[in-house]
């Protein structure tokens, strides 16, 4: 136990992709949206703790759904604008009819956030900071900026949207849905990477920014906003995920105002990068049965 715990948690469960699905009632979303699919990606963090792999594969299922939007919550990077061209290269992948849309989070004001949106620019991100844009007709994207390290402006971003619009709210950070709160819209967000490590009976922990927020991952209810915490894709501090599987999160719209429906959860393993990964437990495995017959 003491070996396959870490063994898990650096070389297996950061593969193991979590493919969520979900039904979301908008009160206002126009007839012609309806059953239009939203992908939500975040924190990929490409640098030096994410695998470019756990990436790749993050990517490739979310091009396999099909979506007809994909909204990108920040932390593209860990720490450097530099890591954002290779990402941008990645994301080209992924040509959703309706365009790819993001916020900045935290990590992407390492270096400097302008030159990391111009550089994903390139792999057709539209960044929102303070501003918002209309998707398709009646359906409209806002975007603030992150709670740390920029300067969220939440009536600026919801000044151009119209009364009676459908409204996605993007939030790096997910205090951001107290911006939104009065409003029927769904809101999405990451930052806490669901906790990133889940020691069963431990209080996962927040990361920065949050205290006293009350969810760590999944949905909530605030007032009349529906906000989704996404688990992310990558890593931060340390390339370890334990009882807290990545994710890419995939919404279905309806118009209505129920509360969301989230279907069973799809285990996706990874593609060619879990059987590398099994590959390198089984490794791992012999190794440590060796060290004991020689200590024996």
């Amino acid at each position: 136990m003491g070996i396959a715990l870490p063994v898990q948690a650096r070389f297996l469960e950061p593969y193991l992709l979590d493919i969520t699905r979900h039904t979301v009632f908008l009160p206002d979303l126009p007839p012609e949206c309806e059953a239009m699919t939203v992908a939500h990606l975040t924190d990929l963090h490409r640098g030096p703790i994410t695998p470019d792999e756990v990436i790749r594969q993050a990517i490739a299922a979310t091009k396999a759904l099909q979506p007809d939007v994909v909204m990108l919550t920040g932390d593209f990077v860990h720490s450097h604008h530099r890591d954002a061209a290779p990402l941008a290269e990645m994301l080209t992948e992924l040509r959703p009819r309706l365009g790819l849309w993001g916020c900045l989070g935290n990590h992407d004001y390492g270096s400097s956030s302008q030159k990391l949106t111009a550089a994903l620019a390139e792999g057709r991100v539209r960044m929102l900071r303070n501003t918002a844009a209309e998707i398709t007709p009646g359906l409209w994207v806002a975007g603030v900026d992150d709670y740390q390290r920029g300067h969220p402006d939440p009536e600026a971003a919801m000044a151009p949207i119209p009364k009676g619009a459908a409204v996605i709210y993007l939030t790096h950070n997910p205090i951001g849905v107290f911006g939104c709160d009065r409003h029927a819209w769904l809101a999405l967000a990451g930052h806490t990477h669901g906790g990133q490590i889940r020691i069963p009976g431990v209080t996962p922990r927040f990361p920065p920014g949050m205290k006293g927020f009350p969810y760590i991952a999944g949905w909530g209810v605030f007032d009349r906003a529906r906000l989704y915490i996404n688990r992310g894709v990558g890593m931060g501090m340390v390339p370890l995920r334990l009882n807290c599987r990545p994710e890419v999160a995939l919404f279905t719209l309806r118009r209505g105002d129920a509360l969301p429906v989230p279907a069973p959860g799809l285990v996706v393993r990874a593609f060619h990068g879990a059987r590398r990964a099994a590959g390198k437990v089984r490794a791992t495995a012999r190794r440590a049965k060796q060290a004991l017959r020689r200590a024996d």
